[in-house]
């Protein structure tokens, strides 16, 4: 099959580009697109010009579109509510759309943050309530893919909300996971986030979530197989307990944290986005790099360079 991935030089996308890959059986077949950050193996496209968008899609003609490209920075989100619109709205609406129209399968990521935090664990069916900008696009990101697939039943998309990622970066400024290390590498006290819990999630694992999803919105037609999955990160920490096992692993003194207990400044997030992941579990998918271990391997290439 032909597979297009948006957002494919981020954090999730380059590990997208890897798993999606035995999907689409040959180079040819996989396509992924950037707007920034372009290498020789993507496609240089930018989201929020429709008539850029209309021709690639049309030339391109995917059976299947991962659509992971967002502004995922809630205070970002807030400086700048327009374009992180566009983006996070207007392209997905634009995208689902002529994916619809043109019979192909679509996944859109989405967060944990279309909660309020106040009663987890939330299930695929629960009631979203967002607190923050951020959180309201993407859930009108998912309501958009909903209205473009109405006709065509669940069995032709799948929404997959996913919590805080890290994986292999390429700058410790690329996840706000690695952005800990980042800070303790300075060697100056800090005050860390120690109220809101967190369920940290790799993006290998989070990409063979999508790639199984993938598999069978392909192979199965219906309607059960589609609609709204959750990734739920196996081990809960707040930024405060994820920094102390980071400092543990680059081998700085934890005296330089200091825990904050208030929450975040900037736009408001919710204190415990858990996420009911049994719908994603009843097909098999289990996560399966633990914290500690994804967060050694990710820091290598910084621990060495120290």
């Amino acid at each position: 099959m032909k597979i297009l991935i948006t957002g494919a030089s981020g954090l999730l996308g380059r590990s997208l580009m890897v798993s999606l890959a035995p999907l689409a059986n040959s180079p040819g077949n996989l396509i992924g697109t950037a707007h920034t950050r372009i290498t020789p193996a993507l496609q240089k496209l930018d989201l929020t010009d429709e008539p850029a968008v209309r021709r690639a899609l049309g030339k391109w003609s995917p059976d299947l579109i991962v659509h992971a490209a967002a502004e995922r920075r809630p205070d970002i989100v807030d400086g700048d509510p327009a374009a992180a619109e566009r983006l996070n709205v207007g392209a997905t609406a634009l995208l689902a759309e002529l994916a619809a129209a043109n019979g192909a399968r679509f996944i859109y990521l989405s967060t944990d943050y279309v909660f309020d935090g106040k009663t987890p664990p939330y299930t695929v069916d629960a009631t979203p309530a967002p607190l923050n900008a951020y959180g309201r696009m993407k859930l009108a990101g998912e309501d958009v893919v909903r209205a473009a697939y109405s006709a065509n039943g669940d069995g032709a998309f799948a929404i997959l909300r996913i919590p805080i990622l890290y994986g292999r970066v390429e700058s410790l400024a690329e996840s706000p996971v690695t952005e800990l290390a980042a800070k303790l590498l300075e060697g100056r006290s800090f005050k860390v986030e120690d109220w809101a819990m967190r369920y940290p999630a790799h993006t290998d694992d989070v990409a063979r979530a999508v790639a199984l999803i993938a598999e069978r919105l392909m192979q199965v037609t219906q309607h059960a197989v589609g609609g709204t999955y959750h990734f739920a990160g196996g081990e809960q920490f707040t930024k405060y307990g994820m920094a102390l096992l980071i400092a543990k692993e680059l081998a700085v003194n934890t005296h330089l944290i200091k825990p904050d207990p208030n929450p975040p400044s900037g736009a408001p997030r919710p204190k415990d986005c858990r996420l009911d992941a049994s719908r994603l579990s009843s097909l098999g998918f289990v996560p399966g790099i633990r914290f500690s271990d994804g967060v050694r391997e990710v820091l290598a290439p910084f621990k060495n360079a120290r």
